[in-house]
């Protein structure tokens, strides 16, 4: 990194202090509380997970809000002083009201004490259920997944919980693609981090409050990811005092998780740390069957299967704290560490056959490989209000680094047709990897509301980031034992990436209607450095994302929304680096260093619609791509070779229904439905490439609390078939099972939980291109039951939470655990 851009952050961020330190000279604000518990019926059952809003009397502007936690009590700190209106919502419950809500200097900590809401008339016999919000939220612009609502959450990964989410799937590694497009960012609070790199499967789910799917995010996001983004909300309590929660879980195969998050508030300041440890066992099997076509009389088969079991032991360690300088600013600092250490074994055998199918010849090659990941991930933040409401300023450092340790030796065996060994020495080879990545991110975002109405947002963001993969290929002397370097198959490559970006927003609402006009603009660096055949790839370019918003709201349970943004995917280092990977010797494969980004213009249609115990959100939508990145595979004297190219054209449209619905108060359920065309062109040298398919996916959850305290949660998707430029995947379903229990006086959680009760999900793909026909099928253990326990800590103190608010030491707004 140049000196100068290391001096400009280091600036930066001591800039960051003198805005600090002026800011407790401010005059504070004079604010206050308001407090309540939410109950139904005569035995003033707690209402959990309510909206409650305070509204301004003349023109119902939102002033602040929380959600009731699970004995149906909230805090709303920080309110100025003045007349309001609090309303109370729920699905499932009529709207409630309360009005004259006053703050003022002789009333500054208001406490409604218990409010109720009218009665539910769904029971089920004489057993009384605490309202819970839904698995699956939907509005105009995103759905939010509430982790705590699935059971998968208990013992399982962010992946797990996704399989849930509608307009998303997952294959066998925990990639995750949405609308049938792999190209999706990950963001964890809203920002690019370590975490978000390591793969969705490797998250531990109880580190998550709630998943965001922002499927056509506006200018001020990163248009990185043509699909869209999905954003990781981290569990963070703000209740005062000490609160917590412990879990561990124990699977089959030798599936062990644990986690612990705690948090303490007191007066200005928040703590909160949280360690995770995971084994996982996840065998995997896969056979393919390749035809050969160089000629007539001489085509030939290989025949492949292999098989890998590894174990991965990782910890997750998580630091943080925040303090409130004042009411106007807030200093935060958290740190992120994480190892993980695997231990491989994977085996593949190579059968050759003759056009009558005959065995020739067969071998065997095996890999005993042990990877070591280290990643840390530091981040300061300063947030500044003011006393205009909705008028802020935030600003970010963060830095992040990856290193990776990979060591491998290789048996490769050859074998007689009948099967014995062959009178042929072992082919003995040895590989290591030291692959580091590291990153520095600055950004800062400001809001100016113009009036009631309006607002301006608009902010900066500066990206530096290295590659450092140097893999060493080693044959060893079957005498001496001694290690010669392969210099044709070893690898030094390193990739630099610079990315700067301005963006603006402005937003206003006329009556019903409201819109959003945005534009973003980025100046990307890339240098592609092939050491080892000493090539160098520059590129630079200028890009702009406009985005438009339009939305019509007839009333607030039925509004329509449409979007329009423009994206953008950047090649990946691996798909850049030109040397050709030989680790497995009959499919190589290679990137391509000529690469270009991939540009999409996104449009989107939305309606959504709320009932009293319904909701049903459809959207219309339509994505064109220029230069998509595809893999394109070629064949050439028995082995094929894999790279990547640009697509000339690509489109995509089609239509997602998604709807929930609570048929009793003890029963709720989601569906969803999205169908899709996707269209690919192309020309490679003589060979016109095109294809073009429907397909769809659906998804059914079903949450049913059968008993007191006891959720039973059913779940299944489909995937149909999916086409690429050389091929297709075939149909993927799955279902699971999850079990549920409150203990201890709510207290503690039993759970368990099986995924893929019916072992179906597998991944097998048809390839074909010039001379070849491959057919695969991929399996992984996918049927896994999970036991677990969860105990949450001092999670309803409300003798300590008065306390604390009679000395003024604050309040917060209360996540349940």
């Amino acid at each position: 990194m140049k000196t100068e851009h290391v001096n400009f952050y280091l600036s930066f961020l001591l800039l960051l202090f003198p805005l600090a330190l002026q800011a407790q000279n401010q005059p504070e604000a004079a604010q206050g509380t308001v407090t309540g518990t939410v109950v139904e019926g005569p035995q003033k059952t707690p209402v959990g997970f309510a909206n409650v809003v305070l509204l301004t009397p003349r023109d119902s502007s939102l002033v602040t809000g929380a959600t009731t936690d699970s004995n149906g009590e909230f805090v709303l700190d920080r309110v100025p002083y003045g007349r309001y209106v609090l309303r109370i919502s729920l699905v499932g419950y009529p709207t409630k009201f309360v009005q004259d809500v006053t703050v003022d200097a002789d009333n500054p900590a208001v406490a409604l004490n218990n409010v109720p809401m009218e009665e539910s008339s769904t029971r089920l016999s004489e057993v009384e259920i605490t309202a819970e919000r839904q698995l699956v939220e939907y509005e105009l612009d995103k759905k939010v997944v509430n982790v705590e609502q699935d059971i998968a959450a208990q013992s399982g990964t962010v992946a797990d919980v996704m399989q849930n989410v509608p307009s998303v799937t997952i294959d066998t590694d925990g990639n995750v693609s949405m609308r049938g497009s792999a190209n999706v960012t990950i963001l964890v609070d809203g920002k690019r981090t370590a975490l978000a790199d390591v793969g969705l499967d490797q998250i531990p789910a109880s580190m998550i409050e709630s998943v965001e799917l922002i499927t056509n995010p506006s200018a001020k996001y990163d248009p990185e990811g043509t699909a869209g983004i999905i954003n990781i909300i981290l569990k963070k309590d703000r209740a005062p005092g000490f609160s917590g929660v412990a879990s561990v879980n124990a699977g089959t195969y030798d599936n062990y998780n644990s986690s612990i998050n705690l948090n303490y508030h007191y007066n200005k300041w928040d703590f909160n740390t949280g360690y995770d440890f995971r084994r996982s066992y996840r065998p995997r099997w896969s056979n393919s069957f390749r035809t050969n076509y160089p000629g007539t009389d001489s085509t030939s088969f290989l025949d492949q299967s292999s098989y890998r079991r590894g174990v991965d032991i990782s910890h997750n360690l998580r630091l943080g704290a925040d303090y409130a300088v004042n009411d106007y600013n807030t200093l935060s600092a958290s740190v992120f560490y994480r190892t993980s250490d695997e231990d491989n074994f994977n085996e593949i055998t190579y059968r050759n056959l003759d056009i009558n199918q005959t065995l020739e010849n067969q071998f065997r090659r095996t890999t005993e490989e042990i990877e070591k990941d280290h990643i840390v991930n530091l981040n300061l933040g300063y947030r500044r209000t003011f006393d205009r409401e909705g008028q802020e300023l935030t600003a970010d450092l963060t830095y992040f680094t990856r290193s990776g340790d990979d060591y491998s030796d290789f048996t490769q065996q050859n074998y007689n047709p009948d099967g014995s060994v062959a009178n042929t020495a072992p082919t003995l080879q040895y590989t290591t990897a030291d692959n580091v990545r590291s990153r520095l991110l600055a950004q800062s975002d400001y809001v100016h509301p113009i009036d009631e109405n309006s607002r301006i947002e608009a902010g900066f963001r500066s990206s530096f980031q290295r590659m450092n993969n140097n893999n060493m290929f080693y044959d060893v002397d079957q005498e001496t034992g001694q290690l010669l370097l392969n210099t044709n198959a070893s690898n030094h490559f390193v990739y630099d990436e610079q990315i700067h970006a301005a963006y603006s927003n402005f937003s206003s609402k006329l009556n019903n209607f409201s819109f959003q006009l945005g534009l973003r603009a980025e100046q990307t660096y890339t240098t592609s450095d092939q050491r080892t055949q000493n090539r160098v790839f520059n590129n630079e370019y200028f890009s702009l994302f406009p985005s438009v918003f339009l939305t019509q709201d007839f009333n607030n349970d039925n509004k329509v929304q449409f979007s329009y943004s423009r994206r953008i995917n950047r090649p990946r280092a691996w798909n850049l680096n030109p040397f050709i990977d030989y680790t497995d010797p009959l499919n190589i494969r290679s990137g391509n260093p000529e690469l270009l980004p991939e540009y999409i213009n996104s449009l989107e249609l939305g309606y959504l619609k709320y009932w009293d115990n319904s909701s049903f959100n459809t959207s219309v939508f339509y994505r064109h791509t220029t230069d998509q990145v595809q893999r394109f595979r070629t064949f050439d004297q028995g082995v094929t070779y894999t790279t990547f190219i640009n697509l000339s054209d690509n489109s995509s449209y089609g239509v997602e229904l998604v709807g929930t619905h609570n048929p009793f108060k003890w029963w709720r359920m989601n569906a969803s439905v999205s169908g899709f065309r996707i269209e690919l062109n192309d020309t490679q040298g003589d060979t016109e490439l095109s294809t073009n398919q429907l397909s769809w996916n659906a998804k059914l959850n079903s949450t049913m609390t059968v008993w007191e305290d006891l959720a039973v949660q059913l779940s299944a998707n489909y995937r149909s078939p999916m086409v690429n430029i050389q091929g297709r995947m075939d149909q993927v379903f799955g279902a699971d099972l999850g079990l549920k229990k409150e203990v201890l006086n709510n207290r503690g959680t039993v759970s368990l939980r099986i995924s893929d009760i019916f072992n179906t999900r597998q991944f097998n793909f048809t390839s074909f291109g010039p001379g070849f026909e491959l057919e695969s099928q991929n399996k992984r253990q996918t049927r896994i039951a999970f036991i677990g326990f969860t105990y949450r800590i001092n999670s309803d103190n409300n003798e300590e939470r008065q306390r604390n608010e009679q000395e003024g030491n604050g309040g917060g707004m209360d996540d349940d655990f």
